[in-house]
């Protein structure tokens, strides 16, 4: 089903360099904290998940679904980090304005393009050069 994503992406905008993109989520944050006697109960906004597009101008990040998208140059960036954790990884992108922070996946069962996508984007340092 990704893949499948991926591809109506890749056909609806003509994305020529299909190792550039990576596969994540944003980081849901609390909407309602209920404390009751039992238990504490926190409820997150919910998940939206994307595909990232990674170039020498800047990252573009696609809605999974194919209906939209938002461009970050990088010459808009004040800060860019990956951290990554075994499977997962995050990305923090700091620009004047916002922050944005996102969950990477580096592997999905089914899914053996996005783990060579990551290895190839770690060594070109996600095109980010300050």
């Amino acid at each position: 089903m990704i893949t499948e994503q991926l591809n109506n992406v890749i056909e609806k905008y003509n994305i020529e360099k299909t190792e550039n993109i990576i596969y994540g989520t944003n980081i849901p944050m609390p909407n309602a904290v209920v404390p009751t006697p039992w238990k504490t109960y926190v409820r997150f906004k919910e998940s939206e998940f994307y595909f990232f597009y990674f170039d020498e101008q800047g990252i573009k990040i696609y809605l999974r679904n194919g209906e939209g998208y938002i461009e970050i140059p990088w010459s808009e960036v004040i800060d860019f980090k990956i951290s990554h954790v075994f499977i997962i990884g995050k990305m923090s992108i700091k620009t004047k304005d916002d922050i944005y922070k996102f969950q990477i996946n580096r592997f999905v069962v089914g899914c053996p393009w996005i783990k060579k996508n990551t290895k190839y984007l770690e060594s070109v340092n996600y095109f980010y050069h300050k």
